[in-house]
């Protein structure tokens, strides 16, 4: 009888006539054995036959279905979900349905701001989700498995591309896909970008630039694939020595593009414009400060009071130093910056207003030695009111002598004034020059002096009145 209950386990348990069948055969084997039984005691060896049956059958059932669970491991769930999937038509059951994407964009380091290309370079993750109806299955079934991992490969991924790149590369080209119970998938994609940008530079080094990354599907309408923005945002890891990053910001609208056929192409895309401020004390220390000290060195230097001999020849050629020098700094700057039509950056044209004053300053000296030369070759007599200014004479005139002498006998005023007058003609004669010589020197050099003052004013004025918004 044992011997016929553990065939019977593994016969087919699931069929209740034949259950019954082997009770019955069980029923009559041992009635044989014992023919003297009564009623009562057949009827309860039947009972008793048909609850062993039963155990029997439920335990069979319990060890299949152990067994059964054992092996729903992740593998196997892989294979059972990629066994007939095609991933090359959207994942959707009903084709009229839109399939919604969500998408968040993070920058993970800006790599390079080039402005004389117009382009910048970018680091980015793209985390993308969606849901697809055909990853989908029961926890329950799959000893409580709620999420695989699947290469992306494997998988339908949305195309979505940025149409405004001149070159996009992935470091990280097989990874894989999120796949979770419900069939929401999310992808991570890593991508290096190279942008373009059109910079204005009129601000520079304070310049603020807005940069638009252009993104959506390559191949479907509006119709077909749709776009959730989230809210973008910068890792506070990301960091860039010349640059910050302000704001990082989504707008999505839809798009009408004509077609080859007559007709029009709905898309949805997706405009992220990025917001970089340059950091300007790398610019301030090594051109704008530097660029403001010569020129007032040279300036000062340029109108220096000078030697009593009058000597100029150096003054001029630090003058001629400071222009080599302000067109060098020129040079460098609008170098860097692209060849707009806007105009010239703003350092470049502090350089150039420096450049110009230092023109104006050595041109005014060399107005004033050829005019300190004319006037010292040509022994000429100064102006009434530049001799009553720089001369400091103070000797009585021969009116004040002759009132003087005019208390004095006659003879000797008389002789007295013979004398005033010939010690007069002589004093003019040898002493003439001279003097006119003192009082030019003495002009010339206040001269000197107030150009000085002059053009270091004017200097400082023109870098507060340029600079000041940025500065304070």
């Amino acid at each position: 009888m044992a011997h016929a209950v553990r065939e019977d386990a593994t016969f087919n348990p699931d069929n209740p006539r034949k259950s019954e069948y082997f009770i019955c055969q069980m029923r009559e084997l041992f009635l044989e054995s014992n023919p003297n039984l009564t009623g009562d005691q057949q009827d309860r060896i039947h009972t008793v036959l048909r609850s062993i049956v039963k155990a029997s059958i439920q335990k069979a059932k319990e060890a299949v279905v152990v067994e059964q669970k054992e092996d729903r491991n992740e593998r196997e769930l892989a294979k059972h979900l990629l066994s007939d999937y095609y991933q090359y038509t959207r994942p959707v059951r009903n084709y009229s349905s839109v399939l919604n994407v969500t998408v968040q964009p993070q920058i993970y380091n800006l790599v390079e701001v080039n402005e004389q290309n117009e382009q910048i370079k970018i680091l980015l993750w793209f985390p993308q989700s969606w849901k697809d109806d055909y990853l989908t299955w029961d926890p329950k079934e799959w000893n409580g498995i709620e999420r695989i991992i699947i290469p992306k490969s494997q998988i339908w991924i949305p195309d979505g591309y940025i149409f405004n790149t001149v070159e996009e590369t992935e470091p990280l080209e097989n990874h894989n896909a999120r796949v979770r119970y419900d069939g929401r998938v999310e992808v991570d994609f890593n991508k290096l970008v190279d942008l373009t940008c059109p910079m204005s530079v009129l601000s520079f080094p304070f310049d603020v630039q807005l940069c638009a990354l252009q993104f959506g599907s390559w191949s479907y309408q509006a119709h077909a694939i749709s776009f959730n923005v989230l809210d973008t945002f910068v890792p506070k890891k990301s960091k860039n020595s010349e640059w910050d990053i302000v704001s990082f910001n989504a707008t999505k609208m839809t798009t009408k593009y004509g077609d080859t056929l007559g007709g029009f192409n709905v898309y949805e895309e997706i405009f992220y414009y990025l917001e970089l401020r340059r950091k300007p004390l790398y610019y301030i220390v090594v051109i704008l400060l530097p660029s403001f000290l010569i020129v007032t060195v040279s300036n000062v230097g340029l109108f220096t009071p000078h030697g009593v001999h009058g000597d100029r020849e150096e003054h001029v050629s630090l003058g001629l130093t400071t222009m080599l020098t302000m067109a060098v700094i020129l040079d460098m700057v609008t170098g860097q910056m692209p060849r707009s039509a806007e105009g010239i950056p703003l350092l470049g044209m502090y350089v150039l207003i420096e450049f110009v004053i230092s023109v104006i300053a050595v041109l005014v000296s060399v107005v004033i030695i050829f005019a300190h030369e004319r006037m010292l070759y040509l022994d000429a007599t100064p102006p009434y009111w530049v001799y009553k200014l720089f001369s400091d004479e103070c000797k009585m005139s021969l009116e004040e002598i002759e009132e003087d002498f005019c208390s004095k006998p006659a003879d000797l005023v008389q002789e007295l004034r013979f004398c005033m007058e010939e010690i007069k003609r002589y004093l003019d004669e040898q002493e003439g020059t001279e003097k006119n010589r003192i009082i030019w020197q003495r002009f010339f050099s206040w001269a000197d002096i107030l150009f000085s003052i002059f053009f270091f004013v004017a200097n400082c004025l023109v870098t507060f009145y340029m600079f000041f918004e940025f500065i304070f």
